[in-house]
């Protein structure tokens, strides 16, 4: 089993799964001294550090939006996606090995198994999003909270790509949104102060707070 796990076919995978106990035993670390790190990497932050021309930037936060990127945490992502790329590259060469007697080279095994990693981020990513955004509306209406004002956490949003924003409900408590501006002639830059107007699923259109 050793053999397999640290064969030069499994390398990548085995790197993956050893980054994602890394993460775990951080997390449980980062518990114990009473901050967590899946807290303080709020969802969109890769999406929108990435610098490109606006057909690009489209393009890229489409697919980024698709693997569910925006709507997780970004260590949670990242351990989802290691994760996924890890067991799927297994897989593969277990079967493999199961069927043909050998293992496959990186060269094939590679794009199955980020083709599996992109599929488990797409469906996997959105549903444990949903998990987390059905235990915040456990403890507050999202509707409530219609009105209040929210700051983007960095990056920007436009209308149609909403960016992550804080916002604090009347009991003190943080919740990360998703705002866009409700026309295409604003743009929410790092650090707007915006006013929650309206929801459409789970994104609020939001106007700046001076404006």
């Amino acid at each position: 089993m050793v053999d397999f796990l640290l064969s030069q076919e499994n390398l990548p995978y085995a790197i993956s799964l050893g980054l994602v106990l890394l993460f775990g035993l951080l997390e449980t670390l980062s518990l114990v001294i009473g901050a967590s790190l899946v807290g303080l990497l709020h969802p969109a932050e890769v999406v929108d550090n990435i610098e490109l021309s606006n057909k690009n930037s489209s393009v890229m936060l489409s697919f980024a939006s698709w693997l569910s990127m925006n709507r997780l945490p970004v260590l949670l992502w990242f351990a989802l996606a290691l994760l996924s790329f890890s067991m799927a590259g297994f897989v593969i060469n277990a079967v493999s090995m199961r069927w043909l007697l050998v293992l496959q080279p990186q060269l094939v095994s590679l794009p199955f198994a980020l083709f599996l990693m992109a599929l488990s981020c797409h469906y996997f990513g959105a549903a444990i999003a949903d998990r987390l955004q059905r235990n915040i509306s456990n403890v507050i209406s999202i509707e409530d909270l219609n009105g209040s004002v929210a700051k983007l956490e960095f990056g920007r949003a436009m209308l149609g790509y909403p960016g992550a924003a804080i916002v604090v409900d009347k009991n003190q408590q943080e919740h990360h949104v998703f705002v866009e501006p409700v026309n295409t002639e604003v743009e929410f830059t790092e650090g707007t102060l915006v006013v929650l107007v309206k929801r459409k699923g789970r994104v609020w259109q939001a106007t700046p707070i001076d404006g």
